[in-house]
């Protein structure tokens, strides 16, 4: 059960990722933002895109090396932590999403929580 949650965050953060990177107008066109901004898809490429893809290829890895799993599951934690936090700083200051943000946002927590108690039944590496 460990390892496949670890997996199936490493593919969910790598799939993600590369839907961005190949396909910004389709993965975010829920949020209505003007993709035509250079600026914008630099963004969404790099932030959304590039550094979701690494973070899913590092969980992978991860998941399958017994000396990094631990840490593979502190960085769900962690990455979900700050996704969900930012997302509710918004939720004070703007109001409630609409679309899919409200479900990311349950998702976030989900995998929050998951990651925070696998990773403390996790044992320590050797």
């Amino acid at each position: 059960m460990n390892r496949a949650f670890l997996y199936l965050c490493g593919l969910l953060y790598l799939g993600y990722g590369l839907w961005v990177l190949l396909s910004p107008e389709t993965s975010l066109a829920y949020l209505g933002t003007d993709l035509s901004i250079v600026n914008t898809m630099s963004d969404l490429h790099g932030s959304h895109g590039g550094l979701n893809i690494a973070v899913g290829l590092f969980l992978l890895w991860a998941a399958g090396n017994p000396d990094w799993f631990r840490n593979g599951l502190w960085l769900v934690f962690l990455l979900n932590v700050g996704y969900l936090g930012g997302r509710l700083v918004a939720l004070l200051s703007d109001g409630m999403p609409t679309g899919l943000v409200p479900a990311v946002m349950v998702l976030e927590a989900v995998l929050l929580v998951m990651a925070l108690v696998l990773a403390k039944r996790a044992p320590a590496p050797a």
